[in-house]
């Protein structure tokens, strides 16, 4: 099955559980893909490799899980997971990605992602935790686990050193380019930070971004909140 191509006649009831999978990896993709077929309940339902087909795909292929890689061109995991929860919010999601930064598994924790594995998880590893995500439950390699229950363990949402360089400039009213400009990074990777800083405290405006950054006293130091 080529990229974005939905298997559509699907045979129904049959117990198996559905799967969508999302990476740019052609590669990648076909060894996931040949490692879940291997199971008997499994079935792979569509394969993607970007982000808008991703969408698509799942509305037309109505998989139970979506098997989501964050590195995809154009829209990124993390927008693909905020549609999803936006109009599909019953959509099961088990990121498969080689990435453990604490704000990207904190950001994916907050939007609801049932499963979290690195790409270097043993096949049983991933296969179990696909299955236990399909059938209602949440599974997480060992280096998510410790980054959601060191966060859960106090309540409230840490912040990277970036992310605090960056909301103190949102609370000196810089836009984006001058925030790019004097911190010497790139727009795009103000806005990733933007982005998770919304998503940590809960925010709807920048306005609410630093009100609510003001009441964690985070704005009171020049020392990192993290």
């Amino acid at each position: 099955m080529t990229t974005g191509e939905a298997n559509e006649h699907a045979p129904e009831g049959t117990g198996r559980l559905r799967v969508l999978l999302v990476d740019d990896h052609t590669f990648l993709r076909a060894g996931t893909r040949r490692i879940l077929e291997d199971e008997p309940d499994f079935e792979v339902v569509g394969e993607a490799g970007d982000g808008e087909e991703a969408l698509r795909l799942a509305e037309a292929a109505d998989p139970d899980v979506v098997v989501l890689d964050i590195g995809l061109p154009g829209m990124d995991g993390i927008k693909v997971c905020s549609a999803l929860r936006t109009w599909r919010p019953e959509q099961r999601i088990v990121v498969l990605t080689g990435h453990t930064a604490d704000v990207l598994v904190q950001t994916l924790h907050r939007l609801g992602v049932e499963g979290y594995y690195l790409k270097s998880a043993a096949p049983q590893d991933l296969v179990a935790g696909i299955r236990i995500v399909g059938n209602g439950g949440r599974a997480y390699c060992d280096e998510a686990r410790r980054v959601i229950e060191g966060e859960e363990a106090d309540g409230r949402p840490r912040l990277t050193r970036k992310e605090a360089e960056v909301l103190r400039a949102l609370e000196r009213g810089l836009k984006n380019r001058e925030i790019a400009d004097e911190l010497q990074m790139s727009v795009n990777t103000v806005e990733f930070h933007v982005r998770n800083l919304f998503l940590k405290l809960g925010a709807s405006s920048r306005t609410e971004v630093i009100a609510r950054g003001r009441q964690l006293r985070w704005l009171d130091t020049h020392e990192a909140p993290c």
